[in-house]
């Protein structure tokens, strides 16, 4: 081959090369929807404030995103961690929007993970990442709802098991995802029925 042609075939590869670098780039700036992304699991990923990252797209922490949506983010996604530090990670922090249901059950679960999403899609990937998923309440679980727009979570303090009742420690029992309850975290309900209101599954600690 002629020093000529191995010049044009050198620019020509690094010509592609650039291209690629450049549609690596473009891609980076957005972000398609998986199932179990919240706000917030996607802007930490991206390095990006949560309310910086719903406003950037016309939207607020409250509005729901469905798989399949493609949002804008700011440069490329992090590195992804060893398994080890996501774990950690995990246990230490709390990403969950203050005052919602999935937020305080964090609080009192450590070990639950910041990227479950809504409350309604909890037990699918607690069970997906290992955790025993059940229909009978012990304290220390967590009692998944998955009814309504995005469900609910609590806490199990306390168990009857004479009569099935329970206790839990709860937040945004009596608001939405749009208006949280004010009274942040506590008991408001003492001793219930957890089927009155659908089925509940349970989410056991490892």
């Amino acid at each position: 081959m002629s020093k000529k042609l191995v010049t044009k075939a050198t620019l020509g590869l690094a010509s592609v090369a650039a291209l690629t670098m450049v549609a690596q780039a473009v891609s980076a700036d957005s972000y398609t929807v998986q199932a179990g992304d919240s706000f917030y699991s996607i802007a930490v990923a991206h390095g990006m404030d949560v309310y910086d990252f719903a406003a950037k797209n016309g939207k607020t922490i409250y509005d729901t995103i469905n798989p399949g949506d493609v949002l804008e983010v700011d440069g490329s996604a992090r590195q992804e961690q060893p398994a080890s530090n996501q774990v950690a990670s995990s246990q230490n922090e709390n990403t969950y929007p203050v005052g919602q249901c999935t937020w305080s059950v964090k609080e009192l679960a450590p070990w639950a993970s910041n990227w479950w999403g809504n409350a309604n899609t909890w037990g699918v990937y607690a069970a997906s990442q290992g955790f025993q998923t059940g229909y009978y309440p012990v304290v220390g679980a967590i009692a998944v709802w998955t009814s309504g727009t995005y469900g609910h979570v609590a806490y199990v303090t306390a168990v009857d098991e004479a009569t099935g009742l329970i206790q839990v420690t709860e937040a945004n029992y009596g608001g939405t995802g749009e208006n949280p309850d004010a009274r942040g975290l506590g008991n408001f309900r003492g001793w219930f029925n957890p089927n009155a209101n659908g089925a509940v599954t349970y989410i056991y600690p490892n």
